[in-house]
Parts: C-alpha cells; sequence; structure tokens
C-alpha cells in the first residue's frame, strides 16, 4: 500500500480521489490540521473591488453575506488569486474579473496595473500575511482587510505515516511539526510560503507544486511516488 497524507479534507470531485479511484492501493489520509472559526462582520465599505486570496475567505465572506441579506453593488469587480479561488467564486455565482496564477508576488504585480485610484477590500483570515496588499499599497487609494475567518491550529491529531506529505498552508506545517518530525519525509507544498515554512519547521526533502492547484499537487505526487 502507498500512503499519502495531505493536510485538507478531499471534495467529492477531488482529482485525489480519483486517483485512489485508479490505483487500489492508494491510501489518502485528508486531515485538516488547522479549525476554520467565523470573524462575524456586519456590514462592507464602500469599493470598487474585491479580491479573495483563498477558497476560505470566498467561503466565509458569502456565508455572512447572505445571513445579512448584503446586496454588493454591480459595479464591483472581483479578483482571485487562483483557480481554486475563482471555482469557489463561481459557487456564489461571481465570475472573477481579474484572475492570478496563484503565485502571490506575481499576482500582486499584475493586479496593480488595474487598481490605481480605486479602493480595494479584501475578506482575509484574521492574521493574513497580506501579500497581495503590499504590492498595490501605494497604488489604490485605500485597502480595507475585512477578516471573515481566523486560523487556528490543531493541538490533537493522529497522523499515519505516509510515504508522501501534502501540506496546503503554512499553518497546516506547523500544526503538524509541533507533534511530528519533518525530517527525512518527502514533503510537498502547495505553493512557495508553505514550502518556505518547510524548510523553516526542519522539512530536508521538500517538493512544491508549480501551480497552486489540486489537479497540479496530483501530477506532482504522481512524479515523486513513481505511480
Amino acid at each position: 500500500m502507498t500512503h499519502i497524507f495531505i493536510s485538507r479534507k478531499l471534495a467529492p470531485d477531488s482529482p485525489f480521489l480519483a486517483l485512489k479511484d485508479s490505483y487500489p492501493y492508494l491510501v489518502i489520509q485528508d486531515e485538516p490540521l488547522i479549525d476554520l472559526i467565523p470573524v462575524y462582520f456586519e456590514n462592507i465599505a464602500p469599493c470598487d473591488w474585491i479580491f479573495f486570496s483563498s477558497k476560505n475567505g470566498v467561503f466565509n465572506f458569502f456565508q455572512q453575506i447572505k445571513k445579512l441579506n448584503i446586496k454588493i453593488p454591480a459595479k464591483v469587480k472581483w479578483g482571485a488569486i487562483g483557480l481554486a479561488t475563482s471555482r469557489e467564486m463561481l459557487k456564489n455565482q461571481v465570475t472573477a474579473d481579474f484572475l492570478g496564477n496563484g503565485h502571490p508576488d506575481e499576482v500582486g504585480i499584475g493586479f496593480s496595473t488595474l487598481v490605481k485610484n480605486q479602493i480595494v477590500l479584501f475578506p482575509t483570515a484574521k492574521n493574513s500575511k497580506e501579500s497581495i496588499q503590499s504590492h498595490i499599497g501605494t497604488i489604490a487609494s485605500k485597502i480595507i482587510n475585512l477578516p471573515v475567518y481566523d486560523n487556528m491550529p490543531k493541538l490533537h491529531f493522529e497522523i499515519e505515516p505516509a510515504e508522501l506529505y501534502i501540506f496546503t498552508s503554512p499553518l497546516n506545517v506547523q500544526a503538524f511539526a509541533a507533534t511530528y518530525t519533518l525530517q527525512h519525509k518527502k514533503c510537498l507544498a502547495i505553493g512557495e510560503s508553505t514550502a518556505k515554512e518547510l524548510k523553516a519547521a526542519g522539512a530536508t526533502m521538500i517538493y512544491k507544486s508549480e501551480i497552486p492547484t489540486e489537479e497540479m499537487l496530483v501530477k506532482t505526487a504522481q512524479t515523486i511516488l513513481h505511480i
């Protein structure tokens, strides 16, 4: 049997589950190592753009928008850091007017060309790194950070030994490293910030997905594991 750990709960249509169907000897433990806690808000400020840096931001923003019955003006434009985030937006009948490639620095530079003298609202995690914001701070007329959820590392979990450990955020790395060693484990990071956190946490065998999507993670995992 070949075991894979991934630090998120896989959706029924995940390509990882399709891979498992193709390889019966594959065992996947999909377990988030963080708890997502909604941060409540009462309204949103007027803005020209609403930009999402994660699927969790999209989910928590629209959950509350619907409960509060807030109507977003039709003139507002929408931004997404990458494909997975834009797909989550589509579930809420919103299409990205700007779609990035998932790499924060490149996305920030590209997005900065569109927001001169405009107000940009970022529904974010409570302790967001604000990577995109750092690129548009001197260009946009105003940046509004709206915390819509908080990340809390889990303290109790059990991860089975695996041939490959896939991490989908820096905080998941931190939670794992607080309980288990990362040395001599094959670790696949979804992006650059997660890869950096793996290195800081002592991982010695680090791979990185070229694009931060599950499709690319699957392809990279297959290459690493020769399946």
